[in-house]
């Protein structure tokens, strides 16, 4: 069973939830904002997760690069794409935000972020966004 990793980072700790192809809450926890941390709650709690998701963001360039470099591959999806979303729910907390992530891991194809895209436009590898621009009329 595929498992979905969503990350909220900040500065100190970092939420994190991975839910399994159901949606069903596999584990929740926090985590200090190293990537040797991220690395180890996502390889204890899930070897082979079929996606991990953070938001852009100070600390998630970063971060990104240096799992990838562990050998974890993580989407840094565009904040702004997910913003709408979060700013729609109650009660907001890092928990909650890690939990909507892994859903957009397990349920949406976004868009990377500007960094994350350049090197999929290197590499071929393309992601669909989360909401299209219709095409321009001819001649435009």
């Amino acid at each position: 069973m595929a498992e979905y990793v969503g990350f909220d980072v900040s500065k100190e700790e970092t939420a994190f939830c991975v839910k399994n192809d159901a949606g069903a809450t596999v584990v929740a926890g926090k985590v200090a904002t190293e990537p040797a941390a991220l690395f180890a709650a996502v390889r204890e709690h899930c070897p082979s997760p079929a996606r991990v998701v953070m938001e852009t963001g100070t600390y998630s360039g970063r971060l990104a690069r240096e799992m990838e470099a562990l050998g974890q591959a993580v989407d840094a999806v565009d904040a702004r794409r997910v913003h709408a979303v979060l700013r729609l729910r109650t009660n907001k907390t890092d928990a909650k935000d890690a939990a909507l992530l892994a859903d957009i891991a397990r349920t949406a194809r976004v868009a990377r972020s500007g960094r994350a895209a350049a090197a999929e436009q290197r590499t071929g590898d393309n992601t669909v966004p989360l909401r299209r621009k219709a095409p321009s009329p001819p001649g435009r």
